[in-house]
Parts: C-alpha cells; sequence; structure tokens
C-alpha cells in the first residue's frame, strides 16, 4: 500500500506519516481536523476494503471495541469509508510497546511485572466483562505510553463472547494460542487468559516458553506440552508467582481461571504478598497440571462470561463471589505452605504413578497419534513461504505443495518492480489451514493526471489531490496579488501525469500587501502585524504631497512577501522648507550668490549693467529675509 502521509482522508483526518504497518492494514498518526487532535488513524489495504466480508469484519472491530471505555483500553473514535479505503480512527498513544520494552530489557522483575500485568488484566477484565473476546493478545498489541498509562489495544480479531464457539480458521499469533485454539479452533475467555500467562512468563524470564523454527513446532509445544515455571529459567521469582503462571496456562482450558477478571484477583492478592514478604505463599488450586493429560472438548460456552454478570470463583477455597474486579480485598484464595504439602507437591506424585501407565498407552496409541498429527491434525499444517520479489510463477510453484488455490491479484506499489510478488494473504511465515492463498504483485507505480487546482481554496484543493490518487505537499503562503486563501501556483502542471501518491507542492495567496500610504505610521504597523508581516525598519524624506509624520511609500524585504516577512516603511518629513536669507544691502552678485546657496532659484531685477552687479546693492527681495519658503523657489531681487 502506498504511503498515503499527506492525504485527507474521510474529509477529516490529515494523515501526518507512517506508523506501523501489517498485513491486513496500516496505522498512520494523523490530525482531526475537526477537533484538532491527535489520532491513530487504521487503513485496510486497498484490494481488502473491496473483499465485503472482510470489510465488514474490520468495521466489526470498531463496533465492539466502541462498547467498552476504560484507562487501560485503547479508545475506538471514529470508522468510515473514503472511496475505496475503509478506515478507524481511535485513540493514540506515544511511548512504547511491551515488545520494544523486552527487546531492549530482556526480562523484568516479578514486582514490576506484575503491576504491569495487573494494568494489562484491569483492562481485558473489562472486555471480558462486556462479553468480549480479545484472541491476539500478544506484546505488540500492548502500549506503554510515555505518561506511564498501560494501554490494551488492537481487537482486530475480536469477537462476541457469544459468538466464541468455531471460527472456522484458526486466528492469532501462534506464540501465544492456547491448546483449544491450536486443536479445534475454538475460544472463550480461557483462551485470552492462556494469552495473557504467556506474556506475564515472557516478561518474567525474557523469553517465550516454547520455541521452533517453525511456527508448526511451536503450536505443537502447546497443543502438547505444559508450560513451565517460569523459576525454571530465573530462580529468583518466587513460588506464587510460578503457580499464577502456571495456573493462567493450565493445557486444559477447566482448569483455568475462567476470565481475567479472575486472575486479576489472585495477581491483587500475590502483589500483596511479594509487598509484606510472604513468597512463600502458595495458590491453593484443583488445577491439574499434567503433561500428558488428553485435553476432552470443551463443552459449547464452558467458561464463557455474561455480561457484567457477578461470578462464583469455584477454584478458590471460599464460597464468597467476586463482585468488582477492582477491588484490593481478594477472597481468601490462597493458603500458606507450612507443614501441608501443596498440591502441586502433590499433583507430582501423582504424576508418577501416572507416568507409568500412560507410557504404556502412548505406546499403543503412538503409531496412531503420529499418524493424525502430522495428517489432519495440527502436526500438518505448513507455514506459508516467503515468495517476495519472484515472479507469480515462482511464487505459484514455491506455493503448490501446500495444495491451496491460489488467486493473482495486483495493486499500485512504488518499491516492488512490476510483475514481482509483494506479499501473500495470509503472510509469509503463517500456518496454512486450508483456504485460498492470495499472491499480490506488483503493478508499478499508479499514474495519475493532476487535477486543476488554481483558484481553489486548499480544502478544495487537497480534496482534488485525494481524490486523483496524489497526496498534499508543502504548503506556503505568500503576499501576491491573487484572491486571499486560494491556490496561486503548484510544483506541477495541470496536464502533467506522476506516479500516485505524489506529494504536490502548493503556494496559496495571502491577499495584496496591505496599502499603508497615507497613515500614520503607529496605525500603518498595527494594520501591517494584523495582516502576518513585520516593521523592520523607518526611513524619513520630504514629502510636498504627504503630510509630516504619515506612510509615503512601504519597501518589501523579498518578493515576494510570505507570511512573517519584515518590510520596511518611508515616513514624511513633510515639504522641505528653507528660511529666506537677509540680503538687503548686500551687492547684486554677493545676495544672488548667497540665496542660490540656500537653494532657491534667483531673478535680479535692476537697470544696471551686469558689470555693476559687485557694486550695486539690492534693495528689496520677493520674500522677506526670514521667510520659510520651499526649496527651489524663485527669489527676485530689486537694485531700484
Amino acid at each position: 500500500m502506498a504511503d498515503l502521509s499527506g492525504r485527507l482522508i474521510g474529509g477529516r483526518y490529515l494523515i501526518k506519516n507512517l506508523v506501523a504497518s501489517g498485513g491486513m492494514a496500516t496505522v498512520y498518526l494523523a490530525i482531526d481536523t475537526r477537533l484538532q487532535r491527535e489520532v491513530a488513524l487504521k487503513i485496510i489495504h486497498p484490494h481488502l476494503s473491496n473483499d465485503q466480508d472482510f470489510r465488514e469484519k474490520f468495521m466489526r472491530e470498531a463496533l465492539i471495541a466502541a462498547r467498552i471505555s476504560h484507562p487501560n483500553l485503547v479508545n475506538i473514535f471514529d470508522q468510515g469509508q473514503d472511496g475505496h479505503l475503509a478506515y478507524i480512527a481511535m485513540e493514540y498513544v506515544p511511548g512504547i510497546t511491551l515488545r520494544d520494552a523486552l527487546r531492549e530489557h530482556g526480562s523484568i522483575d516479578s514486582k514490576r511485572g506484575l503491576a504491569l500485568f495487573e494494568k494489562l488484566l484491569t483492562g481485558l477484565a473489562a472486555a471480558h466483562r462486556a462479553g468480549i473476546l480479545h484472541r491476539d493478545l500478544k506484546p505488540e498489541n500492548i502500549f506503554l505510553a510515555d505518561d506511564g498509562r498501560i494501554k490494551l489495544g488492537d481487537f482486530g480479531l475480536a469477537r462476541d463472547i457469544d459468538n466464541h464457539t468455531s471460527t472456522g480458521s484458526l486466528v492469532g499469533t501462534v506464540a501465544y494460542l492456547s491448546p483449544e485454539l491450536v486443536l479445534r479452533g475454538i475460544a472463550d475467555a480461557r483462551s485470552d487468559v492462556y494469552a495473557a500467562g504467556i506474556i506475564l512468563f515472557e516478561m518474567l524470564t525474557g523469553r517465550q516458553p516454547f520455541e521452533g523454527e517453525q511456527a508448526v513446532q511451536i503450536a505443537y509445544q502447546h497443543a502438547n506440552s505444559q508450560v513451565p515455571a517460569p523459576s525454571s529459567l530465573n530462580s529468583e521469582i518466587a513460588p506464587i508467582v510460578d503457580e499464577l503462571v502456571l495456573w493462567a496456562c493450565a493445557k486444559d482450558a477447566s482448569h483455568r481461571p475462567a476470565d481475567a477478571g479472575e486472575l486479576l484477583a489472585a495477581v491483587q492478592r500475590a502483589r500483596r504478598d511479594l509487598d509484606n514478604g510472604r513468597t512463600g505463599r502458595r495458590l491453593n488450586t484443583t488445577q491439574k497440571l499434567d503433561t500428558t493429560e488428553v485435553i476432552s472438548p470443551l463443552a459449547t460456552g464452558s467458561g464463557a462470561l455474561q455480561a457484567n454478570a457477578t461470578e462464583v470463583i469455584p477454584d478458590f477455597n471460599s464460597t464468597e463471589k467476586l463482585d468488582d474486579l477492582n477491588a484490593t480485598t481478594v477472597l481468601d484464595d490462597f493458603e500458606v505452605a507450612t507443614e501441608e504439602e501443596s498440591e502441586l507437591a502433590k499433583l507430582g506424585r501423582s504424576r508418577r504413578l501416572l507416568r507409568i501407565a500412560i507410557a504404556t498407552l502412548l505406546t499403543v496409541l503412538l503409531a496412531a497419534g503420529a499418524g493424525w498429527w502430522f495428517g489432519a491434525g495440527p502436526g500438518g499444517f505448513k507455514a506459508i513461504p516467503d515468495v517476495s520479489n519472484r515472479t507469480s510463477e515462482q511464487a505459484s510453484a514455491a506455493l503448490e505443495s501446500l495444495n491451496a488455490k491460489i488467486q493473482i491479484i495486483t495493486e499500485s506499489n512504488e518499491s516492488v518492480p512490476v510483475g514481482l510478488v509483494i506479499r501473500t494473504e495470509p503472510g509469509a511465515g503463517s500456518l496454512y489451514f486450508g483456504g485460498d492463498i492470495k499472491i499480490v504483485t506488483s503493478a508499478g507505480p499508479a499514474v495519475v493526471t493532476v487535477p486543476k487546482l488554481l483558484g481553489k481554496n486548499l480544502a478544495e484543493a487537497t480534496t482534488a489531490l485525494v481524490g486523483a490518487g496524489l497526496k498534499l505537499g508543502k504548503v506556503s503562503s505568500w503576499f501576491v496579488d491573487s484572491p486571499l486563501g486560494t491556490v496561486y501556483e503548484t510544483s506541477a502542471d495541470t496536464t502533467a501525469e506522476l506516479p500516485g501518491g505524489t506529494a504536490v507542492d502548493l503556494k496559496v495567496s495571502l491577499g495584496a500587501i496591505p496599502v499603508v500610504a497615507g497613515l500614520s505610521q503607529e496605525v500603518a504597523t498595527a494594520a501591517l502585524a494584523a495582516a502576518g508581516l513585520k516593521v523592520a525598519g523607518v526611513s524619513e524624506e520630504f514629502s510636498d504631497t504627504v503630510t509630516k509624520g504619515q506612510v509615503i511609500s512601504l519597501v518589501p524585504s523579498s518578493q515576494p512577501l510570505g507570511e512573517g516577512s519584515e518590510v520596511t516603511l518611508t515616513i514624511s518629513k513633510g515639504p522641505d522648507l528653507v528660511a529666506v536669507p537677509a540680503v538687503v544691502g548686500e551687492t547684486i552678485l554677493a545676495a544672488e550668490g548667497a540665496l542660490k546657496a540656500a537653494g532657491f532659484n534667483v531673478v535680479v531685477d535692476t537697470d544696471q549693467l551686469s558689470s555693476r552687479w559687485g557694486i550695486v546693492k539690492v534693495k528689496r527681495v520677493s520674500q522677506p529675509a526670514g521667510t520659510l519658503v520651499k526649496s527651489g523657489s524663485t527669489i527676485t531681487i530689486y537694485s531700484r
């Protein structure tokens, strides 16, 4: 999917930059121009939005998530369709993900880990109370905000708890899939609890409990092995924390907490015990953790929540009910391990006795079981290979062993050469559980014609660009003789054809430079400041036409002027007036010289020869001495 940075989506959301991209959707940081706030805008890939079923599933995320509002859940603000683009606007959480934190720190100590885990469970419990499953819990979907908030997001795979019976396909991330999802493709609230337990294990140890080179290997271990105690990798972990993990990650769903609320209560009690130094406390449940146990099918609705229901906690040594998931008072769900053996110790002896019998049974069942696992069972699932940057023929050949129906579609792409594979759907590394596989090949950059933009306002021009498949580039504003707020120049000609997604720069008119001639300096300065211009200096000139103290003209510092540019004002000093010197009694020649030196034109009215002007005296002048007269005026002197 081409980068949409700079585009206006839904007539409201101006995209700033790319945040993340996945196989189904891309997330951008955007500005809600209506409310002037940052949002995270999730947009599904165009070819998927054309699939009505997929589009409806995508929009269901917004509808499901919008049903709840909680401090520990990412809020959903809006959803809509802009042409071929389907989007969800959600709360933007600046910070990092739990995955980022684990990459940096490796593991988290028990106290800090349980504190973080409690916040996660608080949000998940709110979702469970509302009847919503998450179904894709993983560190990538847990956001650690810069201000200290912890939020659970990405309900893209969420389902109503009432609709948990069968998904038709296996969904989620393999490292966090519960055994019932791997084996039967069904989920309820306890499946989310299992994934949460895996996350807690990973926080405490810095690694996942099950690892493998291929996804199928990891799925096999989830289905057939019990998650080990975290203390087997980190000896500093207390027994009570071990048992929290083992309880949440019990292979049999019926041996786990019924929902996130039940696990939350236990975590809150465990935190208090750790704070008080009671590290040897044990969780007293009736869960069976035998790794050889055969998982029986779950009954439809088993463990499912009723929205806002008060649940009786069956696995605790109490008959009281838990009414408030955020309560600090927890039931008597723990016992001190003193002289009595813990439940796990008893289970240990049971396992040793069971292993002898089970070993014999496994020998008989191994041949048949192996055939099921690697045939129709989960072991027969294969991971989809990475075929990116291959031709469609090469990609089809590489996928041939999966016996899948192949669909080849194309989409515009700026970075992948024409004809080569961009990606597959499902994506590379995903387990193939049947159905179609789409091979998405590149059609190269889309070529579009630049629309008419001149004379449009910025909103109209932006809409035209987005509609044509282009994006808004740099916008600058200048004082020109075009109507205020209209586009008067662009970086691309109207007839030009550009690759789709190309940014087009616009120049927008700020209108004509304000007319300040004839205004006082103070009024002119205020008028220019209101228009976004700054008076950097003032000069003065004599003027016969402009009153003293008023603006004669404005001198721009550059052409054209932009908002914030500087100008210089020329202020009138009024007419240039000169006092007539006293020349009566002086010789004609002396008087003439004095008047010309003062800036006047001189006319001599005499009956004397010019040869006598150095002797003949001036008797009178047309302007009395001391009179202020404009420089350059004509003064007449008389000798008779």
